[in-house]
């Protein structure tokens, strides 16, 4: 498998996890100094795994397109992406498409989340 192939693979398990609320698949592939910058601010893992788990707002759909990588060297990669998200929000589904970019770091063989952004689009495009 290429190393755009695995990098893919492992983007759409973390979506999958974050749909399933599999808080244990975070804590597994996110680096312990791992943020995120989102619309809710920025999270760290501490705060993302039991985020996840609790899973309050259910993502129902997480659609990629126009996917990228970009692999800056053995080490390092990014993924970028448009994701067509639909959210359970107070029982109400809500569309919440983004842009969204994940820093991906090879250490010892395993990539792991160093940095994800999400960029919320408004007005549906």
């Amino acid at each position: 498998m290429s190393t755009n192939e695995e990098l893919s693979e492992l983007e759409e398990l973390l979506w999958k996890a974050n749909r399933e609320g599999d808080g244990g698949f975070y804590q597994r592939y996110l680096r312990d100094d791992a943020i995120a910058v989102t619309r809710f601010g920025i999270i760290d893992k501490a705060t993302a795994v039991p985020g996840i788990t609790a899973n309050h707002n259910p993502y129902l759909t997480t659609d990629r397109t126009e996917e990228r990588v970009v692999v800056v060297d053995e080490h390092t990669a990014i993924v970028t992406y448009h994701v067509a998200v639909t959210v359970l929000v107070d029982g109400n589904e809500v569309q919440a498409p983004s842009y969204a970019s994940t820093v991906w770091t090879n250490r010892s063989g395993e990539w792991l989340v160093a940095f994800h952004q999400q960029t919320a689009l408004y007005g549906g495009q």
